[in-house]
């Protein structure tokens, strides 16, 4: 099981989601308290996390003070994937994606 930082932004900015996989040398109390400590002076925390796509280790540079709420939880692979599923966002580009591959091409130069 793998531990996630979940951002969420204010009303006003959007209230955009972004959720980001922590690196496994990430000590998450101590984040803890950097964000929280750093949402009051309005600095940045550096957050130790892992691109999905490459397994990388990244470093993200992440100021709370810009979040109206963020939080860290734990989920396995499969609590991921069926959340993925259950969202109307990934649902909906999913089908756009099986609509476009099921079009044929047409215009000029194409037969």
């Amino acid at each position: 099981m793998a531990w996630f930082l979940a951002l969420q932004g204010p009303p006003k900015a959007g209230g955009q989601s972004l959720l980001y996989e922590l690196d496994e040398s990430a000590d998450r109390d101590k984040l803890a308290e950097e964000m929280a400590s750093a949402a009051v002076l309005d600095r940045v925390v550096p957050v130790p996390a892992v691109f999905q796509s490459q397994r990388r280790p990244v470093t993200l540079y992440v100021r709370p003070a810009a979040w109206g709420v963020w939080a860290f939880y734990e989920m396995s692979d499969e609590e991921r994937r069926q959340m993925l599923a259950a969202n109307p966002l990934v649902n909906a580009l999913a089908q756009a994606a099986r609509q476009q591959q099921g079009k044929k091409p047409t215009g000029p130069g194409v037969p």
